[in-house]
């Protein structure tokens, strides 16, 4: 009997759920309808009427509505595989090109954006013509910062942007940031603890130098690395008699 009593008050929760979810489903409309409406250019005294037809026109469209915009997403998604497919093969310009489809529907995925400014850097440096190089580097500087900016905890953007300010650009002093930036998170990066001390070198700041130098000799666990880093701290000692 119990059994049978707790099928019954299941059944009637869901149908009570059924029923909220069909009368909520108008108002839930509302809004966009009112959205819509200021969008038409409509007589004046229209309003009441006219919201309620479109929200009519809305609530008869939802699941097409809602099919497209998961098209939108998987379409994003495609683009999103293809880009990174073409990189892949070294094939820059199509990955660039299909980055920059996925972010006329993703406009703010920092991901892509990163990518995209990968693809740029590589078909830049392949350059011959010192304009066009300049160009596409500038892209590329500007498609890191966006990255950055859409979030700011995504390492990759920041590591990639001292490089090209470093090896590219011939802007090394910009790196610093960046570089500093990154190695709060990365503490353990072999690769951008020596880039960071080999950078501060050159700014004259030689004990911040060593500084990374000193934690790579602690945190790595390459032998090639280390063995650079006591090379670097060797340096820096024999100049400082």
């Amino acid at each position: 009997m119990k059994s049978y009593e707790y099928r019954i008050s299941i059944i009637l929760l869901l149908c009570a759920l059924f029923m909220t979810a069909l009368s909520c489903k108008p108002m839930r409309n509302n809004d966009l309808a009112g959205r819509v409406y200021e969008m038409e250019q409509v007589s004046e005294g229209e309003e009441p009427e006219k919201i309620k037809e479109i929200r009519k026109d809305i609530n008869r469209w939802e699941d097409e509505l809602n099919n497209a915009i998961t098209a939108g997403k998987n379409t994003a998604r495609y683009y999103r595989t293809l880009g990174l497919k073409f990189m892949d093969y070294e094939m820059y310009g199509p990955a660039r090109d299909s980055f920059s489809r996925g972010l006329e529907i993703t406009t703010a995925d920092a991901r892509m954006y990163y990518y995209r400014a990968v693809a740029v850097s590589k078909l830049a440096v392949s350059r011959d013509s010192l304009e066009q190089r300049e160009e596409e580097l500038a892209v590329a500087e500007e498609d890191y910062k966006r990255a950055i900016s859409l979030d700011s905890r995504y390492m990759p953007p920041y590591y990639s942007l001292a490089i090209l300010y470093i090896y590219e650009m011939n802007r090394p002093f910009e790196a610093d940031p960046y570089l500093d930036q990154y190695l709060k998170i990365e503490r353990s990066d072999g690769r951008a603890l020596l880039l960071y001390g080999q950078l501060l070198e050159q700014m004259g700041m030689t004990e911040k130098a060593m500084d990374q130098y000193n934690t790579l000799l602690s945190v790595s666990g390459y032998n090639a690395e280390k063995e650079q880093a006591r090379l670097y701290l060797d340096r820096i000692r024999e100049d400082a008699f």
